[in-house]
């Protein structure tokens, strides 16, 4: 691998391809609401992240969620700028919470629409506290944000982690909750 990161032959290449004539022109982005379906064809997991602010435990549904590095161990969420949770994960502590495809009631109550079961919660001593029966989480300390125009993209230094074996995630897709296509008998993966 060389030291470049970013070869500035394709940049400028990129640059004019952008100008007028230089080739097919690129859908309109005056309508957000077309850009976001459009971008709802990637299927994403579901997370919710969870912390702590005066003895209460808070949390909020996303599904924006990367993985960044190893070393240090970074996650990345994408925050709406306009989200009350947002000042709070810049400042303390939270779990990143992955949920199964039997928590849609969770990803539910946390993105404002309270369901009548109650969250599961595990408290881990001086971490955030998290949910119960989740395949996977990880405990982090805020990192960094940065600007990401109408959201903030905050990064967290995983500080611990663990997975639950056997579960499946709950995906969104298409602006609807889903989970993963059971597995098939057909060897060569084929659906009937």
């Amino acid at each position: 691998m060389t030291d470049i990161m970013w070869d500035s032959e394709i940049y400028e290449k990129a640059a004019d391809a952008g100008t007028p004539g230089s080739g097919p022109a690129a859908p309109s982005l005056a309508d957000p609401r077309q850009l976001r379906n459009v971008l709802g064809n990637f299927a994403t997991g579901v997370v919710v992240l969870t912390y702590e602010s005066g003895g209460e435990y808070y949390g909020i549904t996303v599904n924006s969620f990367t993985s960044v590095s190893l070393d240090p161990p970074l996650v990345l969420v994408s925050m709406q700028r306009t989200s009350r949770s947002l000042t709070y994960l810049l400042e303390r502590p939270f779990a990143v919470n992955v949920l199964g495809d039997d928590q849609l009631d969770t990803a539910l109550h946390f993105a404002g629409k309270p369901q009548s079961r109650p969250v599961a919660w595990v408290e881990d001593g001086a971490a955030a506290p998290r949910i119960g029966g989740s395949p996977a989480y990880f405990q982090c300390t805020p990192w960094a944000g940065y600007d990401g125009g109408d959201h903030v993209l905050v990064l967290g230094r995983v500080v611990s982690h663990g997975q639950r074996d056997g579960t499946s995630p709950l995906l969104f897709y298409r602006g609807q909750w889903s989970a993963l296509a059971q597995e098939s008998d057909d060897p060569e993966g084929r659906r009937p």
